[in-house]
């Protein structure tokens, strides 16, 4: 409840004090926050005020000195730069806050928590000069204040914690249900159901409440199932678990924002992820579909072995123009065959020949990847699970992890826009190849490390391959460097010929050749020859 009227109305007793007389350093303008103020206060102190606007966002606050600045800011409000505050005040039953300064003119925060809020800076003599407000609705009717009712004046149906939220009381939602739990009545009772008792009883403990809330001089984050938490000035039964208390409000709102943007970012990891696992879903689906379709025909395989043995016992084996023929097979049952008249009956015996070699080489690899993918695809429904039931960002990571192991990147961008193709090649290598001359500039001098290991075609053009894992300083396994220099052959002008000369050496050892792109020289270089042979098979 951070927008909510009692706590903004705290928030400015706490903060004016400080603020009045200090002088305006400078306003700058964030594009997903809102504004930052800096005041230069009678001690000659630099306070900085964080404004935000965001719908579901909005408060103001003393920024933590432990707190880094944000994204790039611009300037806003440049006519108030330099004025003094004279005071700082919040309407009486409206969320917007006014800044007053000895020119007159006024910083005007409409804290409404949706897309209605805005800042306004106005001069003297009443002109809107700069604006930061999503809303459509000019600035006088936004300020115009609302006629609140009694709350037994709603309608008969309205539940008895929304007429009580949305009343003169201004309790707002959650205060509201705490009233309700006080007096012992449920929060979702229709109006028309309360005796006359219960009316009494409700409207003595709204004053009760109020009043706990102006005498408050506590903050307290209490914890809610799903978000955020709650920020409130006093405990509630609804949400009885409170992770911190504090003394000072606006070191509270401070935390509560700083909750929200963490849980903003897991939200965003989550949904990335959600998406990932479920494009990851629909692949191993798909595969397992076709592998299903493959397993149906396994018969054919035999039976297009079996027509083609019967075409070629034909007697005449040129024979063109049938578009079928009916004969019987061994066994005696009639087999319907089906040709094409353009090829001769051998030809068409050749074809079912054909056809079964490759139905029958499908079905074995289709047959070796059942299990593979049944495992992945019971994995990808654990990790599922999982990420429903994650509530740490460390357990998205971890998450995260196992999808790159399982699903790795084809690419990666490294430095300066340019994007390198990658391959993991087990016990935690990853060789990483560049793409043309200039990304391979950028990977290996702006992404590689002075101890990644380097790759390239000795006496050929080609790729720059760099080989990153293990200790540094020692080479990685023989069969590793073997698939790193195979892959980085096979990325060459080399890659017709059956043996290559591959040269690797410490990326620190590598010197850059001035004016051709993709160019070095190497120092202390080492040669392995290698059998050219595509990504994804090893080098035996």
């Amino acid at each position: 409840m951070i927008a909510h009227h009692a706590t903004l109305s705290r928030l400015v007793r706490e903060i004016a004090p400080e603020l009045v007389h200090s002088r305006v350093l400078r306003l700058l303008q964030y594009p997903r926050q809102g504004l930052v103020l800096e005041v230069s206060n009678s001690s000659q102190e630099t306070v900085i005020i964080d404004i935000w606007l965001r719908p579901g966002l909005t408060t103001f606050f003393r920024r933590p000195p432990y707190w880094a600045e944000l994204e790039t800011a611009r300037p806003w409000g440049e006519e108030l730069w330099g004025a003094e505050l004279r005071a700082l005040t919040l309407h009486p039953i409206e969320r917007w806050i006014e800044w007053l300064f000895h020119t007159g003119d006024r910083l005007v925060l409409l804290l409404f928590g949706t897309s209605q809020s805005g800042a306004f800076s106005i001069a003297a003599d009443g002109t809107v000069r700069s604006c930061l407000s999503k809303a459509q609705t000019p600035y006088e009717q936004l300020c115009r204040p609302r006629y609140l009712p009694d709350w037994k004046t709603f309608d008969a149906q309205t539940p008895l914690y929304q007429a009580l939220a949305r009343s003169a009381y201004q309790l707002g939602t959650f205060y509201a249900r705490e009233v309700c739990y006080r007096c012992g009545v449920e929060p979702e009772i229709p109006l028309a159901q309360l005796s006359g008792a219960e009316r009494s009883k409700v409207e003595a403990e709204a004053h009760h409440l109020l009043q706990e809330i102006a005498q408050s001089s506590t903050a307290l984050l209490l914890r809610r199932p799903q978000g955020p938490p709650l920020l409130s000035l006093i405990p509630l039964r609804e949400y009885p678990d409170c992770i911190a208390a504090f003394l000072s409000l606006h070191e509270a709102v401070a935390e509560r924002v700083r909750h929200t943007l963490r849980f903003e970012e897991f939200q965003r990891e989550r949904t990335e992820l959600q998406k990932r696992l479920q494009r990851y879903q629909r692949q191993v689906g798909k595969r397992l579909a076709d592998i299903e379709v493959h397993l149906r025909h396994a018969t054919r395989v035999e039976l297009y072995r079996l027509w083609g043995s019967l075409l070629l016992s034909q007697p005449d084996l040129c024979q063109r123009g049938l578009e079928q023929l009916e004969v019987q097979d061994w066994w005696g049952n009639l087999q319907r065959i089906l040709l094409n008249p353009a090829w001769t009956i051998r030809e068409n015996a050749e074809h079912y020949f054909q056809q079964a070699r490759r139905m029958e080489t499908s079905l074995r690899y289709a047959q070796s990847c059942l299990p593979q993918l049944q495992q992945l695809q019971a994995e990808l429904q654990h990790m599922q699970q999982q990420l429903e039931q994650a509530t740490l960002r460390h357990q998205l990571r971890d998450i995260a992890r196992r999808l790159d192991e399982r699903f790795p990147p084809r690419e990666v961008p490294i430095q300066q826009g340019q994007r390198a193709r990658v391959f993991p090649l087990g016990r935690g290598f990853v060789l990483y190849v560049g793409k043309d001359a200039f990304s391979n500039d950028a990977l290996t001098f702006g992404f590689a490390r002075p101890h990644d290991l380097f790759l390239h075609v000795r006496g050929s053009p080609g790729a720059h391959g760099i080989l990153r894992g293990g200790r540094k300083g020692e080479l990685p396994p023989p069969n590793i460097l073997q698939q790193a220099a195979a892959i980085v052959a096979y990325y060459s002008t080399a890659r017709t010929t059956a043996m290559v000369a591959v040269s690797y050496t410490w990326r620190k050892y590598v010197r850059k050749v001035k004016g051709v792109p993709g160019a070095v020289r190497l120092e202390r270089e080492e040669i392995v020859w290698v059998r050219l042979t595509a990504p994804g098979v090893k080098n035996r």
